[in-house]
């Protein structure tokens, strides 16, 4: 099935401390963003991307990071919105409309390898979405107000990651709906579940960390230097180099 990826690369970086947008920031040379997209470049079953930036970063981000890495998938690089589901909403009004399957990654996940994305995709058999997921290690407490309401049972809690398979109209519906409603959630997976769709979950990787915090980027930095993480540096079209 033709699967096409929505990449979330706007995002202000506001907690990193860093101007100009969080995709922007290098990890050991290269840009956040453009190892999330080099690796979606890798996977031979994603066949387009579309990115959605920080209004006013589309040319920077064209400029500095599609062209100079090769990035052939990368059918457009559009405007997001404020809040990350807007901006996801934005890029799949984007998308060719002949793909069976919509793909949604972070642009700042960028340790998610090809090997995971192939495991969320395949996992597409009888639902209408697939998220990866690991169980969570610490105890969850639900707090309001200061004081503790209750304690979940931590072997039914999973951490959500991305990337995140969905059938195509599923998502676009969900999206749509949401809209009217004026629904707001914090990943894609959760307005399809609050539409009755089916969602399954994949292991995925405690390595596909997320920078938001300066201690995700030392963290990160670490993987790299440690070659728990591959490296793309001089990476220049289909395969890394």
């Amino acid at each position: 099935m033709k699967t096409v990826a929505v990449v979330a690369g706007a995002g202000k970086g506001e907690r990193l401390g860093q101007e100009g947008g969080k995709q922007f920031l290098t990890l050991a040379g290269v840009p956040v963003l453009a190892r999330s997209l080099i690796n979606l470049q890798a996977c031979e079953d994603v066949s387009g991307i579309v990115v959605a930036v920080n209004p006013g970063e589309v040319e920077r981000a064209e400029r500095e990071i599609v062209k100079p890495y090769g990035l052939t998938k990368v059918i457009e690089v559009v405007e997001g919105g404020e809040h990350r589901q807007e901006s996801v909403y934005r890029a799949l009004k984007a998308l060719p409309g002949d793909e069976e399957l919509v793909l949604v990654h972070d642009g700042a996940r960028p340790f998610a390898g090809p090997s995971l994305i192939r495991r969320v995709i395949g996992a597409m058999r009888d639902t209408d979405a697939v998220i990866a997921a690991v169980p969570v290690v610490d105890t969850i407490k639900e707090v309001e107000g200061g004081w503790v309401i209750r304690t979940p049972e931590r072997r039914r809690l999973w951490a959500v990651q991305t990337p995140q398979c969905f059938q195509a109209f599923a998502l676009l519906d969900s999206h749509e709906r949401a809209r009217r409603e004026g629904v707001w959630a914090t990943d894609d997976a959760s307005l399809l579940e609050r539409y009755r769709y089916r969602v399954r979950v994949v292991r995925g990787e405690v390595t596909n960390i997320k920078i938001t915090y300066p201690s995700d980027v030392v963290v990160a930095e670490a993987l790299l230097s440690a070659g728990v993480i591959p490296d793309v540096q001089g990476f220049k079209g289909d395969h890394p180099g």
